[in-house]
């Protein structure tokens, strides 16, 4: 078995009785409202215990720690959230509809799950367990129709077979948590719309303006100088979209 295997199952109650999982749902209802509420660092298992009307010791019967407890809490949230993702985007068709539904889906997690957003980008991902926690392979899959989409519109002739999936993949999701974060850590907010629209364009923009999109008559291959190129004028265009908002 992986590390990122054994440490996803020691995050998850194993074949308990039907007492003892109703239980386990019950410690991590607590939990994560203790998490939301106060942040990984800020929340003391007595305290979930004591909400939950248990001893400390029954919670480490289920999570061997704090943060075991904490990845499960993070992984009951993120499987609707997959699920929504991948039964919207199976609805979808053509490239410009699924794109701009994959980016209004992530722009939504921020505006109506902000406290988990911020778990997630300040406690999870910024600690060096996180690559063998199970939850980066949840956000793998999470980002995965991204990369389902572009890989059928290569097929498709749409994109360029050359395409960098992995670096668009980053410019999406990384814009998007730069855009959003004044929206996670001040007041200000974003039309979910708008934005949508925006980001999309300027990422169809971006690929079709260094040629990207591919014709049906076929193009010629391209150097590795010319996608350094292309990426380059994808980011570029990508990071104006801060800007575009600010004055909304």
């Amino acid at each position: 078995m992986s590390t990122s295997s054994s440490s996803a199952a020691s995050a998850e109650p194993k074949k308990l009785s039907a007492r003892r999982q109703r239980r386990a749902a019950e410690i991590l209802d607590v939990a994560q409202a203790c998490f939301l509420e106060k942040g990984f660092d800020g929340t003391a298992v007595s305290e979930i215990a004591q909400r939950a009307g248990i001893a400390e010791g029954l919670v480490f019967s289920y999570y061997a720690t704090k943060r075991d407890l904490l990845h499960a809490v993070l992984a009951s949230m993120y499987g609707p959230l997959i699920r929504d993702l991948e039964e919207g985007c199976q609805r979808m068709r053509g490239l410009r509809a699924t794109l701009r539904f994959i980016i209004w889906r992530h722009l939504r997690v921020f505006l109506e799950t902000p406290r988990m957003a911020r778990l997630i980008l300040h406690e999870v991902r910024s600690g060096p367990e996180y690559f063998s926690s199970g939850l980066h392979d949840l956000h793998v899959r999470y980002t995965q129709p991204l990369l389902d989409t572009l890989n059928e519109a290569i097929r498709n002739g749409e994109l360029a077979a050359d395409l960098p999936l992995e670096m668009v993949r980053s410019s999406v999701y990384g814009t998007i948590e730069h855009l959003m974060w004044p929206v996670l850590y001040s007041r200000r907010t974003i039309d979910l719309e708008t934005t949508a629209d925006q980001l999309t364009e300027l990422l169809l923009s971006g690929l079709s303006a260094v040629g990207c999109l591919a014709h049906k008559a076929g193009n010629e291959p391209t150097t590795g100088a010319s996608i350094d190129l292309r990426l380059q004028r994808i980011e570029a265009m990508l990071e104006q979209l801060p800007a575009a908002n600010a004055g909304e």
